[in-house]
């Protein structure tokens, strides 16, 4: 051991001070060059005793823990570098006695110190280390670090990429014999426990995800260096596993397929892992040791276990040249079970050629003495129905083919199944399924004018797969898209077809108008939309007549409504952009339609309160108010383009408009939703029929439900000064803050469209309106803080900056009798400081008031960025704040750096101390503080 200087012996009394001394120094020792030079100074102060290394402990949020991380653990790290790198076993040695004695540790109460950040380290040094210092014992404390309640996926991947990658290519018999028994290790698995009962849920040690990754890159080489040595660690599990009562239903029906395949389940990992560790371990002892391997493979094929029989018959195919004989000689009638029949069939279909005359005549001869199937009824036939789905496996085989063709016609066995080398295949469809007919084969009958009769004809077949109605009304949507021409020239025809079909031909038109403006120009819309204009109104009165079966459509096949509301979307999306609507002179027509369908569409007997908009969105009456008031929209825009007054085209449109209101009286829910929704385009169409409407809109006291989800669809308009006038005249934000809302998003809006009218001048602080916000409490006022932070980017006069001040103070008055203060809100109102252009006394007061809160809300870096701001102008009342936020709050992480540059800026500008004291009280809870306190006071000196 080295003498120790002064300097090294004030440096470890300074660790000794406390923990955050002790990572600070261990973290200036791992950066060191020779880190190791000091490794016996620190072992003999007892930094490395085991106590130090601590378990969980209470977090401050109540129920959980914190897992600390061990200082000491990276300078180990470090040092294990230099051990190898100097291939210094020595030193090596004395890091493995710190890792055995901590992970043998035992507390008071006789349990280990969990703790997942050292196991971890741990795993990580014994890849660093020389694997001569590591001992078979050694690799056995990798059980203790893998029994952590916290995480030990962490030790997995450290041992897969480090020890065992180094142990597994080591020529070593010596390492070999480490590989093997550390492979051990990761293997280890036990059954679950629900309530202290067993459960039938297998866990292993290490996360599958890298249990999966030690098998891949390890099990091949493992075999081929250790032989049956390897295999059998595999085997071990296996048999355990698969000989349990719990894994009882045959080992097929856990692991389907012993290569890698689809119908294996992911989410079985343990089956699924010892099966492929078996594998590849048996597949890289017979690439190296083929001789050796073939007695084991004998037996393995006679083995009581099955899941070892499928092995031992998967690894015949891959290795049939070596393995030939021994499978001829194992085969017997009894070979042929439905436990092998995956592996088996694969091997039959592969290699049944290449087998001797004798082999072949064995396996021929045993399928035809296999026994009568154990069931009552039908025993003969079910023979059959075995014997031909082996023989499938070698139906091109000579010696086969008759007698499989015999099978085959006998109709009485039923169709051979797809899957005849699986007991049991799961497959899953996603979307409709096939369709009968292609989509160039829909189009040459629409050419044909054969199209109607063919698509009236189609039957669905009952079979899982056959052509279903789904498949061909995609198939016929997607051949309208690509080629509509066809179908516009028999348009007049399709009346005859059933309904899904016609659905299916609109649908496929619609889509090809919403397509992008170059798909649009290759098809004449121009001659298009008066042949559909047409063809919506003949359907009109058929529509009106049909009865809607929707409640009785389980497989949501097309009905009356859909194509009611594929109608109404068309019209709505020919008349929405006037670059691509349909010629004004449709227009009369589309409104006929509109209204026509309209005045028959369902309504609902309840309004849905808790979200009023996207019920309307989503109900064919809805869907026909949206075509209603785009059309509308449509009307007056052409009217103005040709000069004519609005008022004008809306006299031709108001009565639609009048029917529809006069019905809003705890019914009709959907229009008054959607239409004050779209309150800013009524303004635009008549200001004189909105005025005198919008107290039949917002019936607040005579029809409560109609102006409850009328605010529900105000929560999506567009505000304005002019509506928001309309609007406060006539009462409605008044009696929308006494109602008790359902829909929290419209109470939030009608704050906004306060909070607009406070800022328009409107209203003020002291008026009714804020009266009723303040009167609610805290969401509502600190929903009116976030909105006046939501608009800080927009261009606001000095007289609205100054009325979001005036919120900010009265808000700070209210708190005051509040109890407890509302913490969460004063850092809502901090969120306002872009607002404030200098630090005066009145923005120091508001920032001592609400700044040491921000942490509350997670907003302290957003504060620190404020306070930096202003650090020039006035660095003694930023001072202040900052002291307020850490009385209130320390801080643990430092984004970006901001709060050490800040604390930097105030030592700069003559506020040495009080820096001095900010980074003192940091020094603890901030990486790398302590450096730059120690710097501050060097600068102080």
């Amino acid at each position: 051991m080295i003498k120790l200087g002064a300097k090294l012996e004030s440096f470890i009394a300074m660790m000794h001070r406390e923990s955050e001394f002790a990572r600070y120094g261990f973290n200036l020792l791992s950066k060191r060059p020779d880190p190791e030079r000091y490794f016996d100074a620190i072992s003999d102060a007892q930094f490395f005793d085991p106590k130090n290394n601590s378990g969980p402990v209470p977090s401050t949020e109540p129920g959980f823990v914190q897992i600390p991380f061990w200082g000491a653990l990276d300078y180990l790290g470090a040092v294990a570098k230099r051990a190898d790198q100097l291939n210094d076993l020595e030193l090596a040695n004395k890091i493995m006695t710190v890792i055995r004695n901590v992970t043998n540790y035992r507390d008071a109460n006789g349990e280990v110190r969990d703790n997942y950040h050292t196991f971890h380290k741990f795993a990580e040094i014994f890849g660093i280390l020389p694997v001569a210092v590591i001992t078979i014992s050694d690799i056995q404390l990798v059980r203790i670090w893998l029994t952590s309640k916290f995480d030990n996926s962490l030790v997995g991947s450290a041992l897969s990429e480090g020890l065992l990658k180094k142990l597994v290519r080591s020529k070593s018999s010596e390492d070999t014999e480490k590989a093997c028994q550390l492979m051990k290790e990761c293997l280890s698995f036990r059954w679950a426990t629900n309530n202290a009962k067993s459960s039938d849920d297998l866990i292993t040690a290490i996360d599958d995800y890298w249990l999966r990754e030690i098998i891949d890159q390890n099990a091949k080489q493992l075999g081929a260096r250790a032989g049956l040595q390897a295999v059998d660690i595999f085997l071990d599990g296996l048999r355990s596993i698969f000989s349990d009562d719990r894994r009882s239903f045959g080992s097929s029906f856990w692991r389907p397929a012993v290569e890698d395949h689809e119908q294996n389940m992911d989410f079985r990992g343990p089956e699924n892992r010892f099966v492929e560790g078996t594998r590849d371990a048996i597949a890289g002892w017979l690439e190296i040791n083929p001789e050796e391997g073939i007695p084991f493979i004998a037996r393995s094929l006679r083995d009581n276990s099955e899941i070892i029989r499928r092995l031992a018959i998967h690894t015949v195919t891959e290795h049939f040249e070596n393995l030939r004989e021994v499978f001829e000689a194992a085969i017997e009638p009894t070979l042929f079970t439905s436990g092998h029949v995956h592996e088996l069939y694969r091997l039959l279909r592969q290699h049944f050629g290449s087998l001797s005359k004798d082999g072949k005549d064995a396996v021929l001869s045993s399928l035809r003495d296999l026994s009568l199937p154990d069931t009552l009824e039908d025993r003969e036939r079910r023979l059959k129905w075995m014997q031909r789905d082996w023989l499938s496996a070698i139906k091109d085989q000579p010696e086969a083919s008759e007698w499989y063709n015999e099978l085959l016609s006998d109709h009485t066995l039923g169709p051979l199944g797809d899957h005849p080398d699986f007991s049991t295949y799961h497959e899953t469809w996603a979307g409709p399924g096939p369709s009968p007919f292609a989509r160039e084969a829909l189009v040459a009958f629409a050419e044909e004018g054969t199209l109607v009769t063919r698509l009236n004809e189609f039957k669905e077949a009952s079979s899982w797969k056959g052509p279903t109605l789904g498949g061909l009304l995609e198939a016929l949507e997607g051949a309208v898209l690509n080629s509509p021409n066809p179908f516009l020239a028999i348009l007049a025809s399709l009346h005859e077809a059933k309904l899904p079909f016609r659905h299916a031909i609109i649908a496929g038109f619609k889509r090809l108008f919403e397509l992008s403006d170059q798909s649009k120009q290759e098809f004449d819309w121009d001659a298009a939309w008066p042949k559909l204009i047409n063809y919506f109104t003949e359907s009109v009165d058929d529509l009106i007549l049909q009865p809607d079966n929707q409640s009785d459509n389980p497989d949501r096949t097309p009905s009356r409504g859909w194509m009611v509301t594929l109608i109404a979307d068309f019209l709505q999306a020919g008349t929405k952009v006037d670059k691509s609507a349909y010629a004004p002179e449709l227009l009369p027509q589309g409104w006929m339609i509109i209204t026509k369908l309209l005045a028959r569409a369902p309504e609902d007997d309840k309004a849905n309160l808790t979200d009023p908009m996207t019920h309307a969105l989503n109900t064919e009456k809805g869907r026909l108010i949206c075509a209603m008031y785009n059309h509308a929209l449509r009307v007056c825009r052409v009217a103005k383009q040709k000069g004519l007054p609005i008022e004008v085209a809306w006299h031709n449109l108001q009565d639609a408009f009048d029917t529809e209101i006069s019905k809003c009286r705890e019914a009709n829910f959907d229009f008054s939703t959607l239409s004050a929704s779209y309150i800013g385009n009524l303004e635009f169409m008549s200001h004189n029929w909105l005025a005198a409407n919008v107290a039949k809109l917002f019936p607040a006291t005579k029809y409560p439900t109609n102006f409850a989800v009328a605010l529900g669809g105000l929560a999506f308009a567009r505000p304005t000064r002019q509506i928001y006038k309309m609007l406060a005249d006539n009462a409605v934000f008044d009696n929308a803050l006494k109602l008790d809302f359902n829909d929290q998003h419209s109470r939030e809006r009608i704050i906004q469209w306060v909070s607009l009218g406070y800022l328009w001048g409107e209203t003020t602080l002291d008026a009714p309106l804020f009266s009723l916000i303040f009167a609610a409490g805290v969401d509502d006022l600190q929903e009116v803080a976030d909105f006046f932070w939501s608009v800080r980017g927009e261009k606001l006069t000095s007289d609205q900056v100054e009325k979001i001040l005036a919120f900010w103070r009265k808000c700070l008055s209210w708190c005051t009798l509040q109890d407890p203060p509302p913490a969460k809100f004063h850092a809502r109102l901090s969120r306002l400081s872009p607002y404030l252009k200098e630090l005066d006394s009145d923005a120091e007061a508001l920032l001592l008031a609400t700044a040491p809160y921000a942490h509350s809300d997670h907003l302290e870096s957003q504060m620190i960025e404020e306070l930096a701001r202003f650090v020039d102008a006035n660095p003694s009342s930023v001072a202040k704040i900052l002291e307020r936020m850490l009385d209130e709050h320390t801080p643990n992480h430092d984004h970006r750096g901001k709060l050490k540059n800040l604390i930097g800026e105030l030592a700069a500008k003559g506020l040495r101390n009080e820096a001095i004291h900010s980074a003192e009280r940091l020094r603890a809870s901030l990486p790398g503080m302590i450096d730059f306190y120690k710097e501050l006071i060097a600068r102080a000196k």
